[in-house]
């Protein structure tokens, strides 16, 4: 028998503690990513920078005339922050993403996203 493995507990920072590249890499991002009236080709073109190779790939299946933003509209601000990853709330003018940007050993890329829980949807509201 093996001996047993322990769990793995992802290590948490304070959210104070999130590298400013990564707040603006997410900033630059969902500016790019709102930036969707024009070809598939050239918003992938603006995301590329920014992003993981692995995430690229899944974003070539999105259509960007799906993106329901236009503009970042206020501050990026860290939700979750752990050694190598944080997980940053950018404001747009359609909804708030939740974006995971990644430290690639070299730089900070965004490996993921998602919609913001609304406040109704997370029981705060009425």
């Amino acid at each position: 028998r093996l001996p047993p493995v322990p769990e793995l507990t992802p290590e948490n920072l304070p959210l104070s503690s999130a590298p400013p590249a990564a707040l603006t890499v997410a900033t630059k991002w969902t500016q790019a990513w709102a930036r969707h009236t024009t070809t598939p080709r050239a918003w992938l073109a603006g995301l590329r920078p920014y992003t993981t190779d692995e995430y690229l790939a899944v974003l070539e299946s999105v259509d960007p005339t799906n993106v329901p933003a236009t503009r970042v509209t206020g501050t990026a601000r860290a939700v979750k922050v752990s050694p190598r990853s944080v997980h940053v709330q950018v404001p747009t003018d359609a909804v708030t993403l939740v974006v995971l940007v990644v430290n690639t050993g070299t730089e900070w890329r965004v490996a993921g996203y998602d919609r913001a829980p609304t406040p109704t949807a997370a029981g705060l509201g009425r």
